[in-house]
């Protein structure tokens, strides 16, 4: 399957300020609150895990808890007919219990339809729908597709090894998750002086 429209590889990272722009243009949608959750569940899920808009859509409730009772969310990736195991630190379950807090139907989706807890969206129109908010809020500049560059961006600033990134990311090999990573002259120069320091450490 081929990537929906209105999606851009080419887009920039999500990150947290980003994150927090969007979290709070959402809380103040006046709008049905179904809808107002549909968002804030998709934004929260994937600025924490980096999966893809077609693998939220697919998680029921009860793969919520049973991620939050394991410490892990695991997901089926259809496009590489795998499971994907994604840690959760303690922030991101207290994140995801808060966003389940009323859920009492095991069966529903985790993001579904307006009139339907048990009806599955489309991740072709609602990726449609997604970046359209995303682009209205963030500029042409973002789509969905970068909460998975963010992680990858966030990841890659802390020095994390790219093998370890692209396990984490579900990339079949680690030359897709390097092409993620586009660093500025400000993160090489981090990198060098947190590279100095410990080398001065050492000596």
């Amino acid at each position: 399957m081929g990537r929906p429209n209105h999606t851009n590889r080419n887009s920039k990272p999500i990150l947290e300020k980003e994150y927090k722009i969007l979290k709070s243009y959402i809380n103040g949608l006046d709008t049905f609150e179904t809808t107002k959750v549909k968002w804030l569940r998709s934004v929260e899920l994937l600025f924490l895990s980096g999966l893809r808009v077609s693998e939220i859509l697919s998680l029921r409730i009860v793969d919520i808890n049973l991620g939050i009772e394991n410490s892990e969310l695991s997901v089926f990736v259809k496009k590489q007919k795998m499971i994907r195991h994604i840690p959760l630190s303690d922030k991101s379950i207290s994140v995801l219990k808060r966003l389940i807090r009323n859920e009492d139907d095991e069966d529903s989706y985790f993001i579904h339809k307006r009139n339907s807890k048990r009806g599955n969206l489309n991740h072709i129109g609602f990726t449609k729908d997604f970046n359209q908010l995303i682009h209205f809020v963030l500029g042409k500049d973002y789509s969905s597709h970068s909460f998975r560059k963010g992680l990858i961006t966030q990841m890659s600033m802390k020095g994390i090894n790219p093998k370890i990134t692209q396990s984490f990311i579900g990339h079949k090999n680690v030359t897709t998750t390097l092409n993620y990573y586009k660093p500025t002259v400000e993160d090489v120069r981090e990198c060098l002086v947190r590279w100095l320091s410990q080398l001065a450490q050492i000596n």
